[in-house]
Formats: C-alpha cells, structure tokens, sequence
C-alpha cells in the first residue's frame, strides 16, 4: 500500500504524532498515585533521556516506551508500515540505539532505569510486576 499523503502533509501528520501526555504514560501516573508513591515528577526535561518519570532523590527514571516506536520484540503488531519500509526500520532502530545508549549512561550516572513497554502498561496481569519493579526500585532493592 502505497502513502497517500504528500510529504508536506505526512510531515505534518508525524508532527502531530505525542510524545508527551500518552494514554500508556497517563496509566503509569494513575499507577504511581495509586500505590501511593510521592515525590516523583513527570517529564524530567533536564535529564538524561528525558524519562517520563523520575524520583530524584532516589534516583530512579521511568520509561513508557511505546511498542511501535521502540521496536517490542515482543509485539508482532503494530507491524511497521509497508512503504517507506527502510526509512521506517532506520528509525526504529535508531530509537533502540537511543534508549540502550540512555540506560548507559544512566547507569553510570548512579540512576536505576525503568523501561516499561506500551503493552505492559495496557494489560492488567502485567501491572502488578510494573508495581513490584517500581516499589523495589524506590525502596532501594533494584535489580535490573
């Protein structure tokens, strides 16, 4: 299937495509409020990788990663778009590049990382080892 869009306008679309204020992140923040956790902010602009959320005094960032855009291994859907499909591969694993070289580094700035998939964060029988992760990781007892 061929775009059927101009590049003007595809351009203008991408655009529009969130990156903040996500339903998989707005789930993450009920989740946090729910467990009762403070302390925490969202969109920690100034920080590596600009996690969606961080707990600065224990130093814990959270990723929401959406599963088309960072590539899930474990997704076979969304399937990648059929045109333009090098351009769209290229993308992708740029991002996967991305997020490994933002863990690393990270890591070495003494911070845990938390990486939750899109599709974890939508089903419930995931949630409740999205919460252990995050209750051991604010508590100290991180081991990822």
């Amino acid at each position: 299937m061929s775009d059927n869009l101009s590049p003007h306008d595809r351009r203008k679309a991408m655009q529009a495509v969130k990156s903040k204020g996500t339903r998989p992140e707005r789930q993450l923040f009920a989740m946090l409020a729910g467990m009762g956790l403070c302390a925490w902010r969202k969109h920690a602009d100034e920080i590596t990788g600009k996690p969606d959320v961080v707990f600065d005094r224990e130093k814990v960032a959270i990723f929401v990663d959406g599963c088309f855009w960072h590539g899930c291994p474990h997704c076979k859907r969304p399937l990648k778009p059929q045109s333009n499909r090098a351009y769209w591969e290229r993308k992708i694993q740029r991002n996967v590049e991305r997020a490994h070289k933002y863990n690393q580094q990270l890591l070495q700035e003494g911070w845990k990382v938390i990486r939750i998939w899109e599709h974890e964060i939508k089903q419930p029988a995931c949630r409740g080892q999205i919460r252990k992760r995050i209750r051991q990781a604010v508590d100290g007892q991180y081991d990822e």
